[in-house]
């Protein structure tokens, strides 16, 4: 029985990578694909998000790969938006908006730093 299991988590891989090669997808957007599916499959959530880190540091940071920087640069700006939102709310307290402020700022350097990485 193992191995009906094993051969059909397989076969959705198999599936997975043959569609996105065939649908011109980047090579890096396909490793993060499987890395999802992976740490799904192995019920290891910290598995596509330590992919995606080392990716970025090496293909992103280090060789510059608009993808992976254009991919870290949406998240950014994701969160930044969240923490504004945040920001705007007066239920939080004047020490919480203070480090809220303090988020607001370092995101904002972190985008302009991932934007200047981009487009060297």
């Amino acid at each position: 029985m193992a191995d009906k299991k094993f051969f059909g988590a397989a076969q959705g891989l198999r599936t997975t990578l043959t569609d996105s090669i065939n649908a011109g997808k980047p090579p890096l957007e396909i490793v993060l694909e499987l890395a999802k599916a992976l740490g799904e499959l192995s019920g290891e959530d910290s598995y596509y998000r330590t992919t995606r880190e080392q990716i970025l540091a090496v293909y992103g940071l280090a060789l510059g790969d608009k993808f992976i920087l254009d991919d870290e640069l949406a998240e950014v700006k994701a969160r930044l938006a969240k923490i504004c939102a945040a920001y705007e709310n007066p239920a939080f307290t004047e020490e919480e908006h203070i480090r809220m402020g303090y988020a607001l700022e370092r995101h904002k350097q972190e985008i302009a730093r991932l934007e200047r990485l981009r487009d060297s």
